[in-house]
């Protein structure tokens, strides 16, 4: 199996990271919250890689989700300091996500460009 069918597989399987009701970090004035948000949206775009996959169709969405995402693991990262345990494991879980969706989305564009 490929390295873009691994990632899919895990990427279908796994859950999309969590927050806690009413978590609300704030850190190097970025909001995990409003991040989750954007991680939500940019996932969304990725779903385009299932009809790929699914059916050979190439339709990449009209946003630039490859910036989006590295944006995205780019606010993660300010999160670093004066961290609790349980915050590190929200903020990390979030952007193992936003890096897996990188590589799926990635790949799918290189495999699938005409």
């Amino acid at each position: 199996m490929s390295d873009f069918m691994e990632d899919y597989v895990l990427w279908r399987r796994l859950p999309f990271p969590g927050l806690r009701r009413g978590q609300n970090l704030v850190r190097a004035g970025e909001n995990l919250a409003l991040i989750h948000g954007d991680l939500a949206v940019t996932d969304e775009h990725v779903t385009q890689v299932i009809l790929f996959v699914d059916e050979g169709v190439f339709e990449p969405a009209r946003g630039d989700v490859m910036g989006s995402l590295e944006e995205i693991i780019s606010r993660l990262e300010r999160f670093t300091e004066g961290m609790t345990t349980e915050e590190r494991e929200a903020v990390e879980a979030h952007c193992r996500y936003a890096a897996l969706l990188h590589r799926i989305y990635g790949e799918f564009l290189r495999i699938g460009a005409p």
